[in-house]
């Protein structure tokens, strides 16, 4: 989600369905984490993963639009950027992983620590080299779609499924479009070399906000539909 929020901010602009647009996705990051409020949430793993990345989501693209006037200026919101893209995708992995068991588990777990090395390394030798930073985020968003797509294609491979596989369906259907379409809003913003336009980002702002709601809305009905059906087994026994 940062690729393409990582040499831009927000922009702020009058328009009422940007601006409900962009509020409304920003609350519905918050809402992964709020549902850990149910102790059946809270016992598992992968949620407490996914809802601390949507936290942090929600976290940076509200202190990016300045709601809450915590910078002076647009080199905070720069660094802000950096240090969470480069946290963004080993969180999604590690979800993920903690999602698998076994052969799966161990595999994505070797491909996180060194997502992880191999950032480490560029950030160090290559800080604040654009392009290097780009390498890395787009390293990371493809091994988030690769293994997203991976997710659904197991799903669809069994013919019976927990309530568990049924929320992490959301899950990875979610984080697949929204990517997907991060990285075509990125690849299009550049391709067209609008010169920084003004209308051209806002435009690219306005899609970008408007996949992070359905991402975040379908992320929250998954985690919500665990939720009350654990509940709802716990009152039935």
């Amino acid at each position: 989600m940062a690729l393409y929020r990582l040499n831009k901010y927000p922009l702020k602009t009058g328009s009422l369905c940007y601006a409900v647009i962009s509020n409304v996705a920003i609350v519905l990051c918050f809402i992964p984490f709020l549902l850990l409020g149910w102790k059946k949430m809270r016992q598992v793993n992968t949620y407490c993963v996914l809802g601390i990345y949507w936290f942090l989501n929600g976290l940076v693209n509200l202190l990016a639009l300045d709601f809450a006037h915590f910078s002076d200026s647009h080199l905070f919101t720069r660094e802000l950027n950096m240090y969470y893209s480069l946290a963004e995708a080993p969180l999604v992995l590690l979800a993920f992983a903690c999602a698998q068991s076994g052969r799966g588990r161990r595999q994505l777990l070797l491909v996180l620590l060194l997502l992880v090395a191999g950032e480490s390394v560029l950030s160090t030798l290559h800080r604040h080299n654009f392009p290097a930073t780009t390498v890395m985020l787009a390293s990371g968003l493809l091994l988030i779609i690769t293994y997203s797509l991976t997710g659904l294609v197991q799903y669809i491979k069994k013919m019976e499924h927990t309530r568990f596989e049924n929320s992490m369906v959301f899950v990875y259907g979610s984080l697949l479009f929204a990517y997907g379409s991060f990285l075509i809003i990125y690849i299009f913003a550049h391709a067209r070399g609008n010169g920084g336009s003004t209308e051209n980002d806002t435009d690219s702002f306005l899609l970008y906000y408007i996949s992070l709601l359905l991402s975040s809305a379908v992320t929250s009905a998954g985690l919500w539909s665990y939720g009350v059906r654990a509940a709802y087994s716990s009152s039935s026994s």
